[in-house]
């Protein structure tokens, strides 16, 4: 009697735990399921739990989703734009970047404004089929120093010659104005003279 308690409590037990383990598996939406291709062994899939016996021999979907960046290396201080794609039935997009959470972006489009530094963006859509995501990292172009450099050596360059003409012209140009003075005073100082002869003759 003991030995034939003891067998109908761990029936018991199993039952109840076999129902708790079924139930706490839902069935997928029927958009979530492929069934085009039917499966060799349909008893090893656990998540049939709780279908219907036509979505017995059927897989989930194969959902993709893309990130799709033009171009994949940019510039430092560029605005970069990036589009999320997929062909999941409701799902619904949120963004990461470099591991921060942007709750304002819930759309396909993100734009990331005056780019720095290499970044990591993660695009995840959340659905009844399941959670899906794409990652990708932008490569950002450090500036070339050694160009910086020519540049501000050649603008220099170009100040400086600027500067030696400028000078150059005020110089002539000051000259000029120093001989014209004294051709100027010359000729008053040979006026003042013819004028003393001239006195000096009638007196």
């Amino acid at each position: 009697m003991r030995v034939f308690s003891r067998a109908l409590l761990i029936a018991i037990c199993l039952h109840v735990l076999g129902e708790g383990t079924g139930q706490a598996e839902t069935c997928k939406p029927a958009e979530c399921w492929d069934c085009t291709t039917p499966l060799a062994n349909p008893s090893s899939q656990s998540y049939w739990h709780n279908c219907s016996d036509d979505l017995k021999n059927c897989t989930v979907k194969d959902f993709i989703v893309t990130i799709h960046i033009t171009p994949t290396t940019v510039d430092e201080g560029m605005t970069v734009t990036v589009n999320c794609t997929h062909n999941i039935p409701n799902g619904s997009i949120s963004w990461l970047k470099d591991n921060e959470l942007q709750a304002e972006i819930l759309d396909e489009i993100f734009q990331i404004k005056h780019i720095l530094k290499k970044s990591v963006v993660n695009c995840n859509v959340k659905s009844t089929c399941g959670n899906y995501n794409s990652t990708f990292t932008i490569e950002v172009k450090a500036p070339n120093n050694l160009v910086v450099l020519l540049i501000c050596v050649g603008a220099a360059a170009g100040l400086l010659m600027l500067f030696a003409v400028v000078m150059k012209i005020a110089l002539k140009r000051g000259q000029a104005q120093s001989h014209a003075r004294k051709i100027q005073r010359q000729q008053n100082m040979d006026n003042i003279h013819s004028t003393v002869n001239t006195v000096t003759s009638y007196y």
